[in-house]
């Protein structure tokens, strides 16, 4: 554990004593917006997050209240064939003047991260880096380099316990410097676009019947439609589950480069009108009744919040069983409890355990309280941010704000019409 180099001096307009974190990241994404409202919110913590305004089609979001956001932008070149950025603000945040804590993005294509992390070593806040704790592609090099950040780091913060358990066992970590911050979605929204469809029954049906949507007989697709998503295996799935239900209807939400490819592939299976593609949308009471008539998101590979805004509408997720393809959000699913998984590859398993929900009702209906018990008791906000408070032992004179916060919402377990 490195030592504390010397004690903080209080920013302009910052509360005495509070704690005072930079959080660093490549772009402030929407989702991420209340976390931070809700970490920035508590008695003791002064929040600034270094980001840029936009990263491709990712902008940053609004809606910021409880904390600060500072334009950061990170550059992008390659050097020997390698696709590397730089981010000025991870020196910025290393600044003991102006912070108690910096946590830094634990991305080895960040090629001034490790000089970030030596300048905080020899005069500036404790640093914690951020981070999955792995890569879905491997790379010898990158990987060694990460590790070689993580060690000389004050600590690190990772979004699974199976993760933070890994590096211990297999790559000599301590654990006092392994910390968790599961992630989570503000399921504010979700709950009250939910609760609103639902207490207009007779709409929610009109909405079904004008799609030619069976809500017992619907599974539904929610993401960017890109190739690394698999989408064409959802579509193979879906002919087969039609053979056998010919009732059954996909309803595909998104958009992107694979669209006109994936509507053509869907007039090659005889697909049809069994396949609705909706197009894009983010505002969750336009969603609401898509995933309100559907029983089932499948999402075939590389899932990530896809699964918990899913559960947040009390639907069961099947997905590949190929763990390590998956994004961290993975560890919510347990098989047999909140959604099934299939065989990774496997079309006919992909069609079987689809069906196994549509055609079993009380199946069906174990899983989707399985769901809603998952978001409502397990992956929160509150957990993910008691996961930040925690860093606070790491900074002189605040282990007070290691405490319980993560006081889950009590979540109704409605049942769908």
């Amino acid at each position: 554990m490195n030592t504390r180099r010397h004690p903080p001096s209080p920013a302009a307009g910052a509360a005495p004593g509070a704690l005072r974190v930079a959080i660093c990241q490549t772009v402030l994404p929407q989702y991420r917006v209340p976390v931070y409202n809700l970490l920035g919110a508590q008695p003791g913590v002064e929040l600034t997050v270094f980001a840029d305004a936009r990263m491709g089609s990712l902008e940053s979001g609004t809606g910021r209240t409880h904390f600060a956001h500072e334009l950061a932008p990170v550059r992008h070149f390659r050097l020997l064939g390698q696709e590397l950025r730089t981010q000025a603000a991870l020196f910025r945040a290393v600044d003991p003047r102006r912070f108690d804590l910096a946590i830094l993005p634990w991305d080895a294509r960040y090629a001034n991260l490790l000089p970030a992390v030596l300048k905080a070593r020899l005069g500036g806040p404790p640093v914690v880096l951020w981070g999955h704790g792995y890569s879905r592609w491997p790379s010898p090099l990158r990987d060694s380099l990460r590790n070689f950040c993580g060690h000389r780091a004050d600590a690190v913060l990772l979004y699974t316990q199976t993760i933070a358990e890994r590096l211990v066992r297999q790559n000599g970590f301590d654990p006092q410097r392994v910390f968790v911050a599961q992630n989570a979605l503000d399921q504010e929204p979700i709950r009250a676009a939910r609760e609103h469809w639902l207490a207009r029954p007779k709409e929610l049906a009109a909405f079904a019947a004008e799609r030619g949507l069976d809500p017992q007989r619907t599974l539904i697709f929610v993401s960017r439609l890109e190739a690394e998503n698999r989408i064409g295996l959802l579509l193979q799935a879906t002919a087969r589950i039609c053979a056998r239900e010919p009732r059954a209807r996909l309803v595909i939400v998104g958009d992107g480069p694979e669209r006109q490819a994936l509507e053509a592939r869907a007039a090659d299976l005889g697909l049809g009108g069994r396949v609705v593609f909706a197009g894009k949308m983010y505002d969750d009471m336009a969603l609401a009744p898509w995933m309100l008539s559907a029983s089932l998101l499948c999402y075939p590979v590389n899932i990530g919040l896809s699964l918990l805004h899913a559960m947040g509408y009390g639907l069961p997720v099947v997905t590949g069983d190929d763990i390590a393809a998956q994004n961290p959000e993975i560890e919510a699913l347990t098989h047999g409890v909140n959604g099934l998984l299939y065989r990774n590859g496997d079309i006919d398993h992909l069609a079987e355990q689809c069906l196994n929900i549509l055609t079993d009702a009380a199946l069906r209906q174990r899983l989707r309280q399985g769901a809603l018990h998952t978001v409502a008791e397990e992956y929160t906000l509150e957990r993910m941010v008691q996961g930040f408070l925690d860093l606070g032992r790491l900074a002189d004179g605040h282990d007070r704000l290691v405490r319980s916060l993560a006081q889950p919402h009590n979540e109704p377990a409605e049942t769908q019409p």
